[in-house]
């Protein structure tokens, strides 16, 4: 009976060790695991901050481009309205000709 437990306390022992050991790897996992989630937690509040940074940015280019569309359109309306003024200016008047009646033959 001494010897049946004597080995019970051995393996009991090893037991013990076997689960201390397992008990700290997976301590170890789980600092990691909770280190990688701040790390992603972390970097996606840097990427929000970037694309909220960005899309004011694009906003504000958008913005430019409308007013400068506009501005555009508007110098080509007047570009046109010139030529045409050009154009009117630049022909000489012409007096109605009177054509000679034909003759008959």
């Amino acid at each position: 009976v001494p010897l049946l437990l004597a080995v019970g306390c051995v393996a009991l022992v090893g037991n013990i060790f076997h689960t201390r050991s397992v008990n700290k790897s997976l301590v170890v996992d789980i600092e990691q695991a909770t280190a990688d989630l701040q790390v992603a937690s972390d970097s996606g509040k840097d990427c929000t901050k970037k694309l909220l940074e960005k899309t004011a940015e694009v906003t504000a280019k958008d913005q430019q481009v409308a007013t400068l569309t506009a501005n555009v359109a508007t110098l080509t309306e007047q570009v046109t309205q010139l030529t045409a003024q050009l154009a009117t200016t630049e022909k000489p008047e012409e007096a109605p000709k009177e054509e000679k009646p034909a003759e008959a033959a």
